[in-house]
This record gives structure tokens, sequence and C-alpha cells, in this order.
């Protein structure tokens, strides 16, 4: 890998989907780099497990989501003491037997008594509940049926603490059709980035800040304490920047913590084309109303039949921004919710008229049509 004035770039695709671009890096991940620690373990079982679960969900089904996150927390803590590779932990689950995990953290001087107590109790739960919890367990790590995310996780795992050491990029990608698979593998690893950003910072070391791009943060990155991450990030070096569809998408996957996201974020940019009128409603009322002055002329006839005018003037409020307004947006525009509150337009600029995102366009469409050709024609 060779290093550009930028940094360093480095690539996790669990799905194995993405070619890796010159002078970037594939790296891996696994729930077991950081589990040697008790306390890492919990964290980042509780983020997978986090990523898969909605608001609304019933109380019976919470009870299942806490419990796996259990269960997952002990047996990825006694994989990584007892050097199992994640293949281990796998067959554990499917066939629901927590005992060499259990014979691991018995034998092993280090390891904490609340994890041997925590698994112990779990195996001697009653059969019928233990089957909810194994099965909930094994969906949070489906992503590990496919061969490519378990081979990710024999590859060299990012240097998190590298990586906020300095101007590094990270691509965390997630192939479209596997989302909802990938997505605690995702939570997980911005989880390890967000701890080390914090530790960085707490430790006085000096550094830029760290930046969270997320895209599509509802499937592909859908971490459970996004809101205090927000909120608290920014004092900490840490700063993000979140897309949504629209604010639906945000009450489904944070709740009624998603009221507050245009108030949340310093800054919200606004596009076209949204349809959710919870949405709309919302930033048209941000935007106020203004007062409209309206005229009205009327004409009555007098008992000598002449026609007189007579004028009345009545104010009125309306939205400055209407929700269909705001729906059909401006073109080559964003609109833009700053830190002041007010909504101004903006003009936007196409990424693929500017270097060096014109040049890439370029080269992804001249490969395309290279693949397209028959075999044997040359260009």
């Amino acid at each position: 890998m060779s290093r550009s004035n930028e940094g360093w770039a480095w690539l996790y695709d669990p799905s194995g989907d993405v070619e890796c671009p010159p002078g970037v890096e594939r790296v891996g991940w696994s729930p077991l780099t950081t589990a040697r620690s008790w306390d890492a373990a919990v964290v980042t079982a509780d983020a997978m497990v986090g990523a898969t679960r909605l608001q609304g969900l019933r109380s019976g089904e919470h009870h299942w989501t806490e419990r796996a996150s259990a269960l997952l927390s002990t047996l990825i803590h006694a994989a990584a003491l007892g050097e199992h590779p994640m293949r281990d932990v796998l067959r554990w689950i499917d066939r629901h037997d927590g005992s060499p995990a259990l014979e691991v953290l018995d034998s092993h001087p280090g390891c904490d008594e609340a994890a041997t107590n925590l698994l112990a109790g779990i195996v001697a739960t009653d059969p019928r509940e233990q089957s909810g919890i194994w099965s909930t367990a094994s969906g949070v790590l489906a992503a590990y049926r496919t061969s490519s995310a378990m081979a990710s996780t024999t590859i060299p795992p990012l240097d998190v603490e590298a990586f906020c050491s300095g101007p590094n990029t990270l691509y965390l990608c997630s192939a479209g059709r596997r989302q909802r698979q990938f997505a605690p593998l995702v939570v997980a690893t911005i989880g390890d980035v967000r701890d080390a950003t914090y530790a960085r910072v707490r430790d006085g070391r000096s550094g830029p800040p760290t930046l969270l791009a997320l895209d599509e943060i509802a499937n592909i990155a859908p971490v459970p304490d996004l809101p205090a991450m927000v909120s608290e990030g920014a004092g900490q070096g840490l700063l993000v920047l979140a897309c949504l569809q629209d604010l639906s998408q945000a009450r489904a996957r944070w709740g009624q913590a998603a009221d507050g996201f245009l108030s949340l974020f310093g800054t919200t940019v606004v596009l076209p084309g949204i349809a959710d009128t919870a949405t709309l409603r919302d930033l048209s009322a941000l935007a106020g109303d203004r007062d409209i002055v309206s005229t009205t002329i009327s004409r009555s006839v007098d008992h000598w039949g002449r026609i007189r005018p007579s004028t009345s003037v009545s104010p009125s409020r309306q939205p400055r921004l209407p929700v269909d307004a705001i729906s059909r947006g401006v073109r080559g525009c964003a609109l833009v919710l700053g830190p002041d509150r007010d909504l101004t337009h903006v003009t936007l600029t196409p990424a693929h008229d500017r270097s060096p995102w014109r040049q890439l366009v370029a080269h992804a469409r001249d490969r395309a049509v290279g693949e397209r050709e028959p075999p044997g024609l040359g260009r």
C-alpha cells in the first residue's frame, strides 16, 4: 500500500463484492479483535444486536435481543481468550452449545467472573427459552454464513488507533441486497472507530477530528446510539454526517428520538423529492410564516342605481415554504437548515463536473463499456 499526501486509505467490505482500487488496502474486522477485554466484548455484542433491532418491538422481543446480546458477549470473549476463530463461535451458536466457551472461561486465569456466571446462567435456562436466545444470536451473525464475511475475519484487521492518528480514510461497503445481514458488522466497526477517537481525545493526543460520513444510515449503518453519538461526539473529536431518505426512516429505526433530528444535527441539507408529509410539515413549520395582505374590492348599487366600489384590506399569514414547494425543491439547489435555524437555498455543484470525480466517473464508464464488449475485441 502506498501513502498519499492525504494519508492512508483502507477498505472493509465483508461482502467481497467491491474491487479494491490502487492505493487502497483491504482490511478485515472481527468481533474477536478487541474481545479479550470483557468490557469491549459487551460493547461489541450490544452494538451488533442493536443494529438488528427496530423501534416498536413488543416487550417480549426486547427480552430475546437483550439475552442474545448477553450470550454473544460471553461467546466472543471466550473465543478471544481461547484463540478460537470466528468459525467456532458460529458453530457454537448454530449447535446451541455453550459448553466449549464455558470451559474456556472456567479455565482461563484472566477471565472476568461476570462472563462465566452470565454464560452459566444462560446455559442453565429452560430449554424452550434458551432456544429463542440462541436463535436470536444466530440471526445477528447471519452475515457469517457467507464465505466472504467469514474470510474477512482472517484478514489483518483495521488498526483503529492508526486510523484515528492522521488524515486517513476508511471505506465501509455493504452490498445493497445484503445490507441487513452486514449491518451488525458495519455498526460494530464504526463503534470501534468511535471508541478509538474518544480514547485519543481523553488521553490528550492531538490529531484531526474523525468524520463519519454515513450514507443510507438507516439501512447500512443503523448505529443504535446515533442520537447520543451526534450530541456528544463533537466535543470528543467525532463529527457525524448522516444521510436519510426522509425522517420516516429515522422514526422506524430510532423511534421518538428521530423527532429531534432536525435539532440534533447542526446543519440539515434537504434535496428535492421527499414525499414523507411529516418531514415536509416539520421543515415548513421551521421556515415560519409570512404576513400577506389581501385587498378585496366589492361593488354595491345604491338606491339611485349607481355602482359604488369599496375596498377592504385584511392581513393573513401563510407558510414561507409550503409543503409542496419543499417537496418539489428548486432545480439545481438544496434547501439548507443552518445552525441559526434559517432555511435558505444553495446552489449544488454536480460531483461529476469536478475533479477528481469527473475522472473517476469516466473511468467507471469506460470500464463498463469494456466489460460489455465481446471477448476478443480490443479497445
